[in-house]
């Protein structure tokens, strides 16, 4: 991971200090998630988002790798599970309660719209949280006038939260972070999401030219490692709103560079995408678009 010399957020005690005690039974976690937020009459919108995302990673970790009912939604690869909509319903119903009259954009059915929304992902990954795998992430954003203000991407099985306020810079577990110096694609491990007839041959093209490429399952998580440094880029095709919403301005914010596959700068979240340190970002761009070309011929 990429830091500046130690320098930690400046809300670091309310932020990265904060670690609820669990409660002891599934029904009080999904009820402490509002008992917990009532304890200051006045929380700012992060605050309110990272102590959220942490009570509802308390209820997720009870169901990591336990869950018995798994549905489908367009097919055998796009499931869903009872607990993400158990967790979206308590991050909602707390939105609901502290910012009355707000919009929100979520995974499960939610689709409002409006001048300041909150965009809203229970589970990133849930292939992964279903199977036990430790890369799955809960991922909250605020918008204004379409702007992304701040993001929060909470990973509990790893202990890890990004965060990021628009001006403020990115954070982890309240330490700055920054993308990697890589500019040379022989030094630089890329990753990218799980796509049929695009992933293998992005992999087979870019393993002859890069370090390696990792595949982890959870897009906020991988746009994230690019913020912290971890990976020089990720490719994410037809990624959803809230699957980057809140990775978008951590990205950004770590001084990251985030195009479409065409290299213009995004103005809505979601689509094809490449997150980069932004120094090989053309070299990436010029595999996308090899790979592209071969779809079509």
């Amino acid at each position: 991971m990429r830091s500046s010399g130690g320098e930690r957020f400046p809300h670091e005690e309310e932020v990265a200090g904060s670690n609820p005690a669990a409660p002891t039974s599934e029904g009080s976690l999904e009820k402490g998630a509002s008992n917990f937020l009532r304890r200051d009459a006045e929380l700012d919108r992060l605050d309110f988002s990272i102590k959220l995302l942490k009570r509802v990673g308390y209820f997720l970790m009870q169901h990591w790798g336990k869950v018995n009912q798994v549905d489908l939604k367009t097919d055998f690869k796009d499931i869903v599970t009872d607990v993400d909509k158990r967790a979206q319903d308590m991050i909602v119903e707390e939105i609901r309660k502290h910012f009355p009259g707000e919009k929100i954009l979520s995974e499960e059915g939610i689709t409002e719209d409006g001048d300041k929304l909150w965009v809203v992902d229970p589970i990133d990954g849930t292939i992964n949280f279903v199977h036990g795998l430790p890369s799955f992430s809960i991922s909250l954003a605020y918008l204004e006038n379409g702007e992304a203000r701040l993001g929060v991407v909470h990973a509990p099985a790893l202990n890890e939260t990004f965060f990021a306020e628009r001006g403020r810079g990115a954070f982890l577990n309240g330490e700055r972070i920054r993308v990697s110096e890589n500019d040379r694609l022989e030094r630089c491990v890329g990753s990218i999401g799980s796509y049929v007839d695009f992933t293998g041959k992005f992999i087979e093209k870019m393993e002859k030219v890069t370090r390696r490429i990792r595949v982890l399952g959870s897009a906020a998580l991988n746009a994230c490692y690019v913020a912290a440094g971890r990976v020089d880029f990720f490719v994410a095709k037809r990624a959803n709103p809230w699957d980057v919403a809140a990775a978008f301005l951590i990205v950004e914010e770590a001084g990251g560079t985030i195009t479409d596959f065409q290299g213009r700068k995004v103005k809505t979240f979601g689509g094809d995408l490449v997150f980069s340190n932004g120094k090989i970002h053309d070299e990436v761009l010029r595999v996308v678009r090899e790979v592209l070309e071969r779809e079509v011929g």
